[in-house]
């Protein structure tokens, strides 16, 4: 198996099940909002029940691209649309790790609660890694 085959089909694996598994969560009703979201007191249990919704949607076309990207590049056929999609799906990897300086990423300022620790803890590392994943296949 070769290091694109083995980056690919990784990256393409765990994006499908990330969505699966979003999907089976919201449908047996454990879903939480500090998994995607920071959450308050006083905060609707569904309150990012529709970004949680469309960011499995997100994961499910990434996984397609990444996967057709895989292919091409393993047979030496390049296409400007799948190429420049990878582009986006690596760029939205990277944008996820570095953050946007608040809540979220890498720089985050707030430190506190719940979905802080889960994003320092588990989303950051994740998303550093799926994008290192994601350059063998530009």
């Amino acid at each position: 198996m070769s290091l694109v085959q083995f980056c690919g089909f990784t990256l393409s694996f765990s994006m499908l099940a990330m969505a699966m598994l979003s999907w089976v969560v919201v449908l047996l009703g454990g879903f939480k909002t500090w998994w995607i979201m920071p959450s308050h007191e006083g905060d609707t249990p569904g309150k990012g029940k529709k970004w949680f919704l469309l960011q499995s949607v997100g994961l499910l076309f990434a996984s397609v691209v990444v996967f057709v990207r895989t292919l091409q590049v393993e047979q030496n056929h390049y296409d400007n649309v799948m190429e420049n999609l990878m582009y986006a799906v690596s760029g939205l990897l990277l944008v996820r790790a570095v953050g946007e300086f608040k809540v979220m990423g890498l720089f985050r300022t707030e430190h506190q609660g719940r979905f802080a620790r889960f994003d320092k803890n588990v989303l950051v590392p994740m998303a550093w890694l799926m994008f290192l994943l994601s350059l063998v296949l530009l």
